[in-house]
């Protein structure tokens, strides 16, 4: 794909869409944006806008026709806590494998988001790879119905387009960045934590979570991410691939940058309350994703380090700051 290509970008409207969007319109592609909800208002001109359902058979047949390149398909049901069913299966399965039929069809390039909860409870405190998702001995697998109908896609990609149709599915990790707040409580715990911090001087945090890590990647470099797959002059081999930063923070770092950090704008101390977990089992006390395959297929692809987490965590904290003190 070259600049000036024709990018269809679903779930345009939402956190990483609204960045995916931005990105590809500064690289130079025609951006065609869907979302069921209205555009931005700040990136109103950086897309054609449509509100509507990704799967609404009129744009299937245009993707069908082969008038996009690349397909960008972000949409999705993103909440953890939904409930498992007909309409989750119909959002976050059947609706993205109607989407990669008409791919298919239209000779057209498919990116979609699955998501690194597919892995569950990790039994070993190491970075996992993409094909240990069905062992045992490595992990549990979903913990809840968001995470089965993301694995249950991946399963569904792998076995039917082996040939005919160029796609890639990213499992992310905990994307965080700025303008996330529309996420609510499905926003990623860095960026929660910061806003409780700079808001109120005061976070609370589960009393079993002081030992958990997770892997976080900013926002700005899974956008970038996806212009480099959608634009690499080589095609990257048909496959699930993990992207993260492929190293895990802990909650208890986490802790300490708050703290820091508000310190250092209030000189007050950061007042950290310990609550219960009400749904332990659920919860995902590790994450870290094995960067090996998508290293080997995209050797020039930005990457994330501790050291850039917490960079990025700083001026996250000080838009939260500026915004609170208004």
């Amino acid at each position: 794909m070259t600049p000036n290509s024709h990018v269809l970008v679903t779930g345009a409207a939402g956190f990483i869409g609204r960045h995916t969007v931005s990105a590809f319109h500064h690289a130079g592609h025609q951006v065609t944006a869907v979302d069921l909800r209205p555009a931005p208002a700040h990136l109103a001109a950086a897309a054609h806008w449509r509100r509507g359902d990704f799967a609404d058979p009129a744009l299937l047949a245009e993707i069908a026709s082969g008038r996009y390149t690349t397909v960008v398909h972000q949409a999705g049901n993103s909440s953890t806590r939904a409930p498992a069913g007909p309409e989750l299966e119909k959002t976050n399965t059947l609706g993205p494998l109607r989407l990669a039929a008409a791919c298919r069809t239209g000779h057209t390039r498919l990116i979609y988001a699955s998501s690194h909860s597919v892995y569950g409870t990790l039994h070993h405190r190491t970075p996992i790879a993409e094909d240990a998702d069905t062992d045992p001995a490595r992990c549990s697998g979903p913990l809840n119905p968001y995470a089965a109908s993301k694995l249950t896609l991946d399963q569904h990609m792998r076995t039917r387009h082996t040939a005919g149709l160029d796609w890639i599915g990213l499992r992310y990790t905990n994307v965080f960045g700025p303008d996330e707040s529309d996420k609510g409580p499905m926003a990623s715990i860095l960026s929660q934590l910061l806003n409780q911090a700079a808001s109120t001087g005061h976070i609370r945090l589960f009393d079993d979570s002081l030992t958990a890590a997770r892997d976080y990647i900013h926002v700005e470099t899974v956008a970038t991410t996806l212009v480099r797959l959608a634009t690499a002059r080589s095609s990257v081999p048909a496959a699930v691939y993990n992207l993260g930063s492929g190293c895990a923070i802990s909650f208890a770092d986490l802790i300490q940058w708050c703290a820091r950090l508000h310190r250092e704008a209030t000189g007050q101390l950061l007042h950290v309350e310990l609550v219960p977990n009400s749904a332990p089992g659920a919860y995902q006390y590790f994450t870290c994703a094995d960067m090996t395959s998508l290293d080997k297929v995209l050797p020039d692809r930005p990457t994330e380090s501790a050291t850039s987490v917490e960079m990025r965590a700083a001026e996250l904290f000080a838009a939260f700051l500026d915004s609170a003190t208004r």
